[in-house]
């Protein structure tokens, strides 16, 4: 349990407590990494985090640590999940029972390759693929925006608490915060 909360401190919470970034900075990496935590296939994520950040600017190391929502405890239970509520919404009865779903995707947590995870993803068929989409984007929206808000609220207080040690206003430290982040995006515009 020692090694869970320490990797959760040294990943999570120290790069929040101790970040010299703006507040939206930090909070809408926080909400990238969720919603593609939350909202993407494995192996698709990666590949997301980097054509948005190609895109835009965002703490890429906070996105990166958010994206573990989904990890290899976790994605079974996550999408079978995902299946039912997909399957509630669209009004269609869930097919698959937990037991029946965890053996069906075997083949998929034991491919080699992303591509042959996705292929065996995608052989399940249109429909299975429809009902854990509607529910993966909603749900992944939903922890993106509320990821963000928290996060966001969290690095305001952490803001105004630094600009009172260094004598600042809260506004003239988030000038100085968002000159650092425009400059670091001139010098190195796709990192």
């Amino acid at each position: 349990m020692q090694v869970k909360v320490s990797l959760f401190r040294k990943y999570l919470l120290d790069p929040l407590v101790s970040s010299s970034s703006p507040p939206w900075y930090d909070a809408r990496g926080i909400g990238i990494g969720l919603f593609i935590g939350f909202g993407v296939p494995v192996g698709l994520q990666i590949v997301l985090l980097g054509g948005l950040r190609a895109i835009f600017p965002f703490n890429t190391v906070m996105a990166f640590a958010f994206t573990w929502v989904n990890n290899p405890l976790s994605v079974i239970p996550m999408y079978y999940g995902y299946y039912y509520i997909g399957s509630l919404l669209l009004n269609k009865p869930p097919l698959l029972s937990a037991a029946d779903f965890r053996e069906m995707m075997m083949p998929v947590m034991n491919a080699e390759f992303f591509w042959e995870s996705i292929s065996r993803f995608a052989v399940f068929g249109m429909d299975f693929v429809m009902r854990w989409t509607v529910a993966a984007l909603i749900i992944g929206l939903c922890m993106g925006g509320l990821g963000y808000w928290v996060g966001y609220y969290i690095q305001k207080e952490h803001c105004r608490r630094n600009a009172k040690k260094l004598g600042l206003t809260y506004e003239k430290l988030l000038v100085k915060l968002n000159g650092e982040i425009s400059g670091r995006s001139q010098e190195h515009p796709r990192s």
